[in-house]
């Protein structure tokens, strides 16, 4: 069980206040303090909460008996069983409760290995640059390929514009695959690569699709987060560029 001193020193690395850790983990501020100030005898249930905040967060604890130790992991990348529900787990890093604190984010596309020259060979990643961590999420399966396909890229792409307008860039091109690199090698590979500032989807989805072709088909039907992100951000006029090039 994590311990009070174990859940100070995560907040301090990943340099977050009392507020945010609490809301997080679905437990009080005024809970969160005493627990931090030594009072009280909390609920396991509530250390289970803030440990499982804290862990999505990327801080790992362990405890021996005599040792108590706390490591962050500042580069991630979730592997292929944890994207099964990549879509949400992205959603839920682009939030604006979060504690990754999004700062900048990247959209790139890479070329399958496994699938050659497939009509499907291009995947749509991201990479996430946090306040203090950044994950990768390169072993994915974000196309347009279908209607299902579509309103999940779709509404991670509304919710990146949404509330991340000024912080998005991209890849102009495919790039090689990714996921054959270490991760500390894939992320250094994209940061060398030159990335442009994203003011509109369609900028990003030309690189490996037809936006107008995919906004005729899916952009009406009801329901549909592509129609939604279109009526954000409008059918397909690039507007001037709010971020600055990384």
């Amino acid at each position: 069980m994590i311990t009070t001193a174990q859940i100070r020193a995560g907040r301090s690395l990943l340099n977050i206040k009392q507020s945010e850790l609490a809301k997080a983990a679905g437990v009080s501020l005024a809970t969160l303090n005493n627990i931090e100030r030594g009072i009280g005898d909390p609920r396991a249930s509530t250390l289970e909460a803030l440990e499982r905040a804290l862990f999505q967060a990327g801080v790992e604890t362990e405890t021996d008996g005599s040792t108590e130790t706390v490591r962050l992991h500042r580069l991630a990348r979730p592997s292929a069983y944890e994207t099964y529900h990549a879509s949400q787990r992205i959603l839920e890093s682009l939030s604006r409760d979060s504690l990754l604190k999004v700062q900048h984010i990247l959209f790139f596309t890479r070329r399958d290995h496994a699938l050659r020259d497939a009509e499907d060979a291009v995947k749509l990643c991201l990479l996430l640059e946090g306040r203090v961590r950044t994950v990768l999420f390169d072993q994915v399966s974000f196309t347009f390929s279908n209607g299902g396909r579509a309103a999940e890229t779709s509404g991670i792409l509304l919710a990146a514009f949404a509330l991340h307008g000024d912080k998005l860039s991209m890849l102009d091109r495919p790039i090689e695959d990714t996921t054959l690199a270490p991760l500390a090698d894939a992320v250094e590979r994209l940061k060398q690569t030159p990335w442009q500032p994203l003011s509109h989807p369609k900028m990003l989805i030309d690189t490996f699709d037809d936006w107008d072709e995919k906004l005729e088909r899916y952009g009406s039907r009801t329901g549909h987060p592509l129609g939604d992100l279109v009526r954000l951000v409008g059918p397909g006029q690039v507007v001037p560029a709010l971020n600055k090039p990384v």
